[in-house]
C-alpha cells in the first residue's frame, strides 16, 4: 500500500474518532503526521517497538492507552487515547494533549487496534491474546523547543479554526465599525468551539487571551483617533478587573464586555453623525446582501433621495454610492477569508452585476483583485 494512501486513511480516521495514528519507517523516522506526541516520547515506551511473537503491543499508562503493530515496512503507532475513568495527574506525559484525543476504555481501544490490524494486514488474531503492558509515564519539564512542537501539533489538529490571525482581523474590524451584532455572533461561536491553550487551566488561558485582545483593541482605538491616555486608561481598567473572573465562560463574556467598551470609546472620539445618516448606515449594514438604492433610503426615512445624498457628502465626506461600495467590499473581504465561496458566488451574494464587475470594484477599493486578497491573507492561516 502506498504511504500516501495510508496517510489519507489515518488522517480521516483521526478526524472521525480523535484516535491519533502515526507512521514510523524502518529507520525509525516519523513519516506521518508532522508532529506526533507518541513518536516524540517513544523512548519511554520501548515495548511498542519490541520484536517478539506478538503482532500487536498495547500499553496502559493508567491515564492513557497506546498501541503499535507492524505493517509492511512501517510501524503503526496508535494513541495516545485517554483511559476512560482515569484520574487526571499533573505529571502524566500526555496530559497536555487531552483536548485533542478520544477517551476510550481498554476493551474498546483494544478492539479498535485489532480492527485496524485486521483491515490492513488481512490477518486474523485472537483478540484475547493481545498483551497489555502497564507502565506509568511521568511528565518531564518541556524545554522551549518541545513547547513549540506541542503548540504546532495543537494547531494541526485544530486546523487553525479556533485561534487564528483571521479571527483577530475579523473581531477588530467589528469593534472598529461598532458591529455589536457581529461580535455577539462571534461570542456564541467561541462558547461552542473556541479553545486556546496558553496556560494549565482553561480559565488562565482565556485571561491571557483576553489581555492580548484588549491590547490589540487599545492600539485600534489609538489608530482611530482616541487619545493615548484614554485608550490606556480603559485598557488598564479592563486588565485590572481580570482577577475577578472565575470561569472560562465568564472570561469569554468579559471579552465581549471589553469589546463593547472599546466600541463606545471609539465612537465617542469619532465624528458624530446625524440621526438620519446613522439610520441609513444601520440599514446598509443590515441589508448588504440585498440591492440597496437611494430610493430604499428615501422610503425608510421619508427624506428625498437628493437630500440624503447631500447629507452623506456633508457628514461623511463621501458619496452614498461610494459608502455603499466600501461597505460591500468590506463584507466581501470577510467572505473571501472565512468561507469557501467562489468569486462568482460572492459576486452574486452581494448583488454585483457580474463577477467581472465585482473584481473591478474590489480592485478599485483595495488595489488588489479578490484572488490576490485571498491568496495574500491565506498565508497567515
Amino acid at each position: 500500500m502506498k504511504l500516501s494512501t495510508l496517510k489519507t486513511i489515518f488522517n480521516t480516521f483521526y478526524q472521525r474518532t480523535y484516535i491519533p495514528i502515526s507512521i514510523m519507517n524502518a529507520q525509525k523516522e516519523l513519516c506521518f503526521p508532522k508532529h506526533s506526541p507518541l513518536f516524540n516520547h517513544l523512548d519511554h515506551f520501548d515495548y511498542l517497538i519490541t520484536q517478539d511473537e506478538y503482532p500487536i503491543h498495547i500499553i496502559n499508562t493508567y491515564q492513557h492507552l497506546l498501541a503499535s503493530f507492524q505493517f509492511e515496512e512501517y510501524s503503526i503507532l496508535i494513541g495516545p487515547c485517554t483511559l476512560l475513568g482515569a484520574k487526571q495527574e499533573e505529571d502524566d506525559i500526555f496530559r497536555q494533549y487531552e483536548t485533542y484525543i478520544s477517551t476510550e476504555s481498554l476493551d474498546i481501544f483494544t478492539q479498535t487496534v485489532h480492527m485496524l490490524y485486521t483491515l490492513l494486514t488481512h490477518q486474523e488474531i485472537d483478540i484475547k491474546q493481545i498483551p497489555v503492558q502497564y507502565k506509568r509515564a511521568k511528565l518531564s519539564v518541556l524545554n522551549s523547543g518541545e513547547k513549540f512542537e506541542k503548540n504546532l501539533y495543537q494547531r494541526r489538529v485544530e486546523q487553525s479554526s479556533r485561534d487564528s490571525y483571521q479571527f483577530e482581523l475579523r473581531f477588530l474590524d467589528y469593534v472598529k465599525n461598532g458591529r455589536k451584532d457581529k461580535i455577539d455572533w462571534i461570542i456564541t461561536q467561541m462558547h461552542k468551539t473556541y479553545i486556546v491553550h496558553l496556560a494549565d487551566s482553561p480559565l488562565e488561558s482565556i485571561k491571557i487571551k483576553a489581555i492580548s485582545i484588549i491590547t490589540l483593541m487599545t492600539r485600534l482605538a489609538i489608530d482611530n483617533g482616541v487619545s493615548v491616555e484614554s485608550s490606556f486608561a480603559l485598557s488598564d481598567t479592563l486588565i485590572q478587573n481580570l482577577p475577578h473572573i472565575k470561569t472560562a465562560k465568564d472570561g469569554i463574556l468579559y471579552i465581549r464586555y471589553a469589546s463593547f467598551e472599546f466600541i463606545q470609546l471609539i465612537q465617542s472620539a469619532t465624528k458624530q453623525c446625524s440621526a438620519l445618516i446613522n439610520q441609513c448606515i444601520h440599514y446598509i449594514n443590515t441589508h448588504l446582501y440585498e440591492k440597496i438604492t437611494l430610493l430604499d433610503l428615501e422610503e425608510l426615512t421619508n427624506h428625498s433621495a437628493v437630500y440624503i445624498s447631500s447629507r452623506f457628502k456633508k457628514e461623511l465626506n463621501i458619496s452614498f454610492s461610494q459608502y455603499l461600495l466600501n461597505a460591500k467590499i468590506e463584507e466581501a473581504k470577510h467572505l473571501l477569508l472565512f468561507t469557501d465561496h467562489s468569486f462568482q458566488e460572492i459576486s452574486t451574494l452581494l448583488n454585483f452585476t457580474s463577477q467581472s464587475h465585482f473584481t473591478q470594484r474590489f480592485k478599485q477599493v483595495t488595489n488588489q483583485t479578490p484572488k490576490e486578497f485571498r491568496n495574500k491573507n491565506f498565508q497567515y492561516m
